[in-house]
């Protein structure tokens, strides 16, 4: 692909005192911050930003329809091109060697962490899958397939463009092969647990890579403890414990799919005979289970909140599902409770916590917080890139 697209930036000015968020490191620019109409600016196309008193503060693209109308890519004096995306790829995947040394399975590009907003790539051993959310990545898809090719050489190039962001931007869902051939039997390995993936069906790009330190954080707590492994999708909660010496573990997700994964990710480590996986009602599952039943429960639900409108009902939500763990937890016991809603922060879902323990009257003692694994970086300036919450509580 050429850089056509690039050959014409048009400037694009932001109203008094909007450029503060900006300057600290902001990425977004807001339809209400910019004073031009954005009727002037062709949907996707690149702009050179600056303050009112005409400072540069980077180049991106824009989208006149969205909320959001510039991602910013490039920081001020350079210039979009396929030298500046072919170093941040590079970039994202030396600092995932430095993180994960001898990792065979990760996210490789997490957006604007990477520079590479509208961006997400995943790497599953020799597949690669990514997903483009944004109108302005769309126009230069060629591009990034063209360089994740080149710079990677993967048997097999997938896309997953069935997110939800792409409607908000125009774009309608899509997936398939981009290039090579998915294996007939796609294991991977991560931490030392395999796992079947299909970066084609499964859900995100196949897996769920953002929890993967938070369970090897777990192996330290589960030796000899027999747990419950709520919204288990393919088992990988389930799995890290029995890996560090669990008795019992039960996987519990309202999805059959989700639980023929686990059951086969099971199998395939030597597990089956430790792991149970049900397919039922998460809420209703919880009913039933006894007081003091278990030494470890982890709750790792979907996100209950979409959108700010939902965060009432989601509240409601979150707080039931931990009320009902902690009462089928051991005194003494572990609670790993997490939140991937960003619209519900960490400060809310404390709260939600303090009131789970109030119903069920029991009191919590705090050991970590932590947040999504670090081939999913967070940008100091960018709250945004921050979204998963997890809690390590044990019940007094």
């Amino acid at each position: 692909m050429k850089d056509d697209i690039f050959s014409e930036i048009k400037p694009l000015h932001l109203r008094p005192g909007r450029d503060r968020r900006i300057l600290q490191g902001h990425r977004w620019v807001f339809s209400n911050e910019i004073a031009e109409p954005l009727s002037d600016y062709e949907p996707g196309s690149w702009v050179q930003v600056y303050s009112t008193k005409g400072v540069n503060l980077g180049c991106g693209y824009v989208n006149p329809a969205s909320l959001i109308s510039v991602r910013l890519v490039c920081p001020p004096g350079i210039k979009p091109g396929e030298p500046f995306f072919r170093d941040a790829l590079a970039g994202a995947a030396a600092l995932r060697r430095f993180l994960y040394p001898g990792s065979r399975c990760h996210r490789l590009v997490y957006g604007e962490s990477d520079n590479l907003p509208g961006l997400v790539v995943d790497r599953y051993g020799d597949v690669l899958a990514y997903q483009v959310g944004t109108l302005g990545m769309a126009r230069i898809e060629p591009l990034i397939r063209d360089l994740l090719a080149d710079l990677f050489a993967p048997s097999a190039l997938v896309f997953r463009n069935d997110g939800a962001l792409r409607a908000m931007e125009g774009l309608p869902q899509e997936k398939g092969v981009a290039l090579g051939t998915l294996p007939a039997d796609h294991v991977v390995e991560i931490d030392g647990t395999r796992y079947r993936v299909d970066t084609l069906k499964g859900q995100k790009t196949g897996m769920y890579l953002d929890q993967r330190d938070n369970r090897r954080e777990l192996r330290g707590w589960a030796k000899g403890a027999k747990v419950l492994d709520l919204f288990c999708y393919n088992g990988a909660w389930s799995l890290a414990a029995a890996a560090a010496g669990a008795v019992e573990t039960v996987g519990v997700d309202g999805s059959e799919e989700a639980v023929s994964q686990a059951r086969e990710n099971a199998a395939l480590n030597d597990a089956a005979g430790r792991c149970t996986f049900v397919s039922a009602d998460v809420f209703d599952f919880s009913k039933k289970v006894r007081p003091g039943q278990f030494d470890i429960i982890i709750a790792d639900p979907p996100a209950f909140a979409k959108n700010k409108s939902a965060l009432p009902e989601a509240r409601k939500g979150y707080t039931d599902l931990n009320r009902r763990a902690l009462l089928a937890l051991r005194p003494g016991g572990l609670l790993v409770t997490c939140s991937c809603s960003y619209h519900l922060g960490e400060d809310i879902f404390r709260e939600v916590l303090l009131a789970a323990a109030q119903a069920s009257g029991r009191r919590l003692r705090l050991l970590q917080v932590r947040g999504q694994a670090l081939d999913h970086p967070c940008l100091l300036a960018m709250p945004e890139t921050r979204y998963l919450k997890c809690f390590f509580l044990q019940v007094m």
